[in-house]
Order: C-alpha cells, then structure tokens, then sequence
C-alpha cells in the first residue's frame, strides 16, 4: 500500500519539490508538519474525549446526587403521589357539587389565562362553559389540570377552529 501511494504521480511530484528545497526549508516543513499532526491528534482526538469523560463523570455525580435525594425523600415522594394505593393527590379537591365545580372551574380558567364567555350550571353536577377565540394549547392544558389535579370530566366538547391559527372557540360541559 505505501509503495502504490509513493508511486501515485501527486506524491511523487510533492516529493520532487522537497528534495529541491534547501535542508533548512526541509528541516523547518518537517517541524511544521510534526506540528500540524500533533494539533490534529489534540484537537480531533485527545480534547473531545477528554469532555466527553469530564461531562459523562458530572452525568454520574447528578444522578447519584439525585438518587440520594429520592431515597431520603421516598415517603414525601409517595405521600404525594399518592402513595402505592393508587389514589390521586388530587382526588382530595374534587368538587362536591355544582356550585363548588363552578367555583372551580372559574377560578382555574383565569389561573390558566383564560375568559369564560359564559357559563352555567347543568343538573347538579355538571356545568356548561363557552370560550372563544381562544388559544388550544392554553384549553388544553386547562383541561388537563382540570382533570388530572381536581378529577372533573369532559362530558360533552365542541371545538370549533378559528381563521386565527392556533385559536378555537370552545363549548363544553364538565361535570365531577
């Protein structure tokens, strides 16, 4: 292989023009390629492998850092997950009746950003809910925190999009 490469006619002729050069010249184009190499050999091979052991060592400590945490913290950590029943942290705001899932319901909309454009109660535990031209992410999301922290229900939806993109207007009912 290295005979084919000192035949190839581009080495042949880069091997021509160094012989030509004063020893000096020779001398110093081979300090300057010893150089060039070793900058390669540091900054493609040495340096990144150094930071990718440094960064996978402070991956290490974190997560043993945070290992030690959630052991010492298991039983505030499954008091407030519910623990191992199986019950939700937030079945315990679950709304008793209409009034108090209209109460709900208004309040959580103007903590996430939302205008209810108007609402009423439906039966004794349901509740209607209009919205418009408002952002589906920010229903969504609503919604969910509706659902998951205080266990109100979706019982009937309607959306309907908006020439605004992103925005939709919204007709719900929501019971517990």
């Amino acid at each position: 292989m290295i005979n084919r490469l000192k035949e190839h006619p581009v080495v042949g002729k880069l091997t021509a023009q160094y012989d030509q050069l004063p020893r000096r010249d020779q001398q110093a184009l081979a300090v300057l390629a010893i150089a060039v190499l070793l900058g390669i050999l540091y900054f493609a091979i040495w340096r990144p492998a150094v930071t990718y052991q440094d960064s996978a060592i402070n991956n290490r400590e974190s997560a043993q850092e945070l290992l030690v945490w959630l052991d010492a913290n298991r039983s505030s950590l499954q008091r407030l997950s519910g623990g191992v029943s199986g019950q939700s942290s937030g079945s315990a705001d679950k709304p008793v009746d209409g009034r108090a899932l209209m109460a709900l319901v208004t309040r959580t909309a103007r903590e996430s950003g939302l205008t209810l454009q108007r609402f009423e109660p439906s039966g004794d535990d349901s509740i209607r809910v209009w919205l418009e031209k408002v952002p589906f992410s920010q229903v969504s999301g609503w919604l969910e925190t509706l659902n998951i922290d205080n266990g109100v229900e979706i019982e009937q939806a309607s959306m309907d999009r908006q020439n605004e993109p992103g925005f939709v207007s919204v007709r719900l009912t929501l019971t517990i």
